[in-house]
């Protein structure tokens, strides 16, 4: 755990380093999550990410997930880039390309996204396509957003899916949180994991919790974490 969590923070240090000229923000990331209904069913993800500024209203961020579940593969991680351009000051437009990686295989993914920050919260929403282990082609989606509640707390959710040929995968999440001034965000969600194969149909209850910073003048990076794994939440063998 210790050794994944330095990487990520070794991650988000280099990264600041390599774009200083135009940094505008980064993000460390923990979260825990685990069924409610099955016994040693969940797991941890540890996640870094960087944004800087390269002109014109454009920026390039990078992310990168580490997922360690309590059953299933045990070497699971993401890398996502992201294009993204600036409409006004509320308002962005993006473009991501990045790649799953499960042991040996990988599932390379793109797509185009959305964020708008209202002032007393934001919103973003993503379309994209990846490949499976088999080479399959699966289509993911997802819309989410907070809604500030004064005094550090705010509350939030998230509808991610994915679906192929013969099978889908999705997950609502809602929670509520906690940000110190000027520090760290800690979180308690609560949601359910479904996956349809065709001939098995499964849910699964499932509480999560959270902890993060985010640094730099914009507050941290535009755009959230994107891949096949941040549907299925608690685990590959769900």
């Amino acid at each position: 755990m210790l050794n994944k969590l330095l990487l990520s923070t070794a991650f988000v240090v280099a990264g600041s380093a390599g774009f200083a000229q135009g940094f505008s923000g980064a993000e460390l990331g923990i979260e825990f999550t685990d069924g409610t209904d099955v016994e040693d069913i969940g797991g941890i993800s540890y996640s870094g990410a960087v944004e800087a500024e390269v002109g014109y209203g454009i920026s390039v961020a990078l992310g990168a997930t580490a997922y360690n579940y309590d059953v299933g593969e045990d070497s699971i991680s993401n890398l996502t880039l992201h294009g993204i351009y600036a409409i006004d000051n509320a308002t962005s437009l993006g473009f991501f390309i990045g790649q799953d990686n499960l042991d040996s295989e990988s599932s390379d993914l793109f797509g185009a996204e959305f964020a708008y920050d209202f002032g007393l919260g934001d919103f973003e929403a993503y379309v994209g396509r990846a490949t499976d282990s088999a080479d399959d082609d699966v289509t993911l989606f997802g819309v989410g957003g907070t809604y500030d509640l004064g005094s550090g707390f705010s509350f939030g959710g998230t509808i991610d899916r994915f679906s192929g040929d013969g099978f889908s995968a999705s997950a609502l999440e809602l929670g509520g949180y906690y940000t110190l001034a000027q520090g760290p965000r800690f979180g308690v969600t609560f949601g359910q994991s479904n996956l349809d194969s065709g001939s098995t149909d499964v849910s699964e209850n499932f509480f999560g919790l959270q902890a993060s910073v985010a640094i730099g003048p914009n507050g941290g990076t535009t755009f959230g974490r994107r891949g096949i794994y941040e549907v299925i939440k608690i685990g590959p063998s769900l």
